[in-house]
């Protein structure tokens, strides 16, 4: 595709910023209106492009990188409005590849270009977090952040500071929720430019405030199709096969009951009951159906009546009681000691 300047607005400035990458190379970034343009240019200079759509040199060939630069450089000078910028800050997928490895888990790290503002809002749609992060993105103008997923589906923003060498970190709302929720949104966190330090901001401060939150909005979700299922169906009136409402609601609890274990499992000790227990949700939700023959189902002869009357409250419960504790751990309660709801399984 030929650059051609006259079909950029008069004016207006779009900017390639080269940043230096410790495991690229060179990394260009673009920001403004022409963002088609100066993806163009850079394609026909000699830029490849990643899986995330970023555009980068590699400088394992020193003489071709060389080239490839000069050459952007003369084709930004005769396009009207494209200007080449290199940079001296630390490119942010770096510094975010550099936490992940002080972090747990199994994390993969893309970055996301905002060459318009208005790109940068559907970031700010899917923050689940509040404070610095969401007040920078709503308020400034935020032209890259480094996006990190954990391999169990938790996923993480990471911005610059626009006026100071400082990031700021906050949680997306996971894929695996049904819908909105009413839980309170995990706060960001603000670290400094150290990677180590800035993955043990992010471990105390950021990752338990953001699972007991996944916790909230499970134990939610999954108490209101309890509360439905009894309001419904009466104890022992149940046809079989299941009305096709309530097998939905109890498939429900299985997909959710993964997440829900995993996230407990994570946010401290659990008691020799509550250890049982949760083993006893995951042999009887990951139990192949009676569709999945010639496979025995051992687990529970009854999954669904077992869900109804014993296994949804004991799931809930133990969320419940497990957000209690990492909000008193963490100084961010929602309820006194004194109200705090013991478990039904202690």
């Amino acid at each position: 595709m030929p650059l051609n300047s006259r079909e950029v607005d008069a004016g207006s400035i779009t900017q390639i910023t080269l940043f230096t990458s410790d495991r690229h190379g060179i990394v260009g970034l673009i920001d403004g209106a022409a963002w088609r343009w100066a993806r163009t240019a850079m394609e026909l200079a000699g830029f490849q492009k990643t899986n995330n759509g970023n555009m980068v040199l590699p400088l394992s060939d020193r003489a071709h990188a060389r080239e490839t630069i000069l050459t952007l450089r003369t084709v930004a000078e005769r396009t009207l409005n494209l200007r080449l910028v290199p940079s001296s800050d630390r490119y942010i997928g770096d510094f975010a590849l550099d936490v992940t490895e002080h972090l747990p888990g199994r994390w993969a790290v893309r970055v996301e270009n905002y060459s318009l503002r208005v790109w940068q809002e559907d970031l700010a749609a899917g923050l689940w977090s509040t404070g610095p992060i969401a007040q920078t993105l709503a308020g400034h103008r935020v032209r890259q952040a480094a996006i990190l997923k954990r391999n169990d589906g938790t996923e993480l923003a990471v911005v610059k500071d626009p006026l100071l060498d400082v990031y700021h970190v906050g949680a997306l709302q996971p894929g695996h929720f049904p819908g909105p929720t009413v839980a309170s949104a995990p706060p960001s966190v603000t670290v400094q430019p150290t990677p180590s330090a800035a993955a043990h901001v992010i471990r105390t401060g950021l990752l338990p405030p953001y699972i007991r939150s996944v916790l909230q909005a499970h134990a939610a979700d999954l108490s209101d199709d309890l509360a439905w299922a009894r309001e419904t169906y009466e104890a022992g009136t149940i046809a079989d096969p299941a009305p096709a409402h309530l097998a939905d609601a109890y498939a429900r609890f299985t997909v959710a009951a993964p997440h829900v274990i995993a996230a407990i499992r994570q946010l401290g000790t659990l008691n020799e009951h509550e250890t049982a227990f949760l083993k006893q949700v995951e042999d009887i939700t990951t139990a192949p159906s009676k569709d999945d023959a010639p496979v025995p189902i051992t687990a529970h002869p009854d999954p669904l009546g077992w869900w109804l009357v014993e296994g949804g409250d004991g799931l809930v419960d133990l969320s419940l009681h497990t957000a209690d504790r990492v909000a008193l751990a963490t100084n961010q309660g929602l309820r006194a000691p004194h109200q705090l709801r013991p478990s039904r399984l202690v």
